[in-house]
């Protein structure tokens, strides 16, 4: 974690020293046997989050409660220019920091930014989002994806389209209609669900 008085020159010539004793140069990351490319993509980028978190430099201009830096943009651009030469998670940049984790830490609960956002920066979690349908993708605020509440929990029935990275996610961002009375752009509500659950069918898009 950088020092609270660590001047950006002080962190370039630190983030410099750091990257070329623990970082892999760009293009020289090892093949994993068995495994498929795209794959491999995602479990290089974990690995890569994970030392970027155990070296200070994840989630630069996150909050340190929520495991970044707590630092401005001059410092997530030193470092920009130093890892350049450097293997870098950037499929992780959007939607998973970039977008969910953004978004968790402006309308989360503390409890989900401890757990999604944390999880995010440490290279724990993969985020991606749920929000395009088959009947549209534009018009979010017609969406038919319905959630009913049961108990302590909502039960989810719809389909989603289009989610990017859905494959390599753990938790997604999921919109969905929980009030059908009310104006339908003030009907929606955004749930946190689990990828890979049980209850969840996945297929991949097969592109041409």
């Amino acid at each position: 974690m950088a020092p609270r008085s660590e001047s950006v020159e002080d962190f370039r010539q630190r983030a410099r020293t750091w990257l070329a004793n623990c970082m892999p140069k760009a293009g020289t990351m090892p093949k994993r046997e068995g495994i498929d490319p795209e794959e491999q993509n995602w479990l290089d980028a974990r690995d890569l989050q994970k030392l970027l978190f155990s070296g200070g430099f994840a989630g630069i201009c996150f909050p340190r409660e929520y495991g970044g830096q707590g630092l401005t943009r001059e410092y997530q651009v030193a470092f920009n220019e130093e890892s350049a030469p450097y293997e870098m998670p950037v499929a992780l940049n959007v939607p998973s920091l970039g977008i969910c984790s953004a978004m968790l830490l402006d309308m989360g609960t503390e409890e989900q930014k401890q757990k999604y956002v944390r999880g995010a920066i440490s290279g724990e979690l993969v985020l991606c989002q749920f929000l395009s349908e088959p009947s549209g993708g534009s018009d979010l605020a017609g969406l038919l994806t319905r959630a009913q509440r049961d108990g302590d929990t909502y039960i989810i029935n719809g389909q989603k389209c289009w989610s990017t990275y859905a494959f390599a996610a753990d938790f997604a961002t999921c919109l969905v209609r929980t009030d059908w009375d009310a104006p339908k752009h003030r009907g929606l509500s955004m749930i946190i669900v689990p990828v890979h659950d049980p209850a969840t069918h996945m297929n991949r898009v097969q592109m041409v």
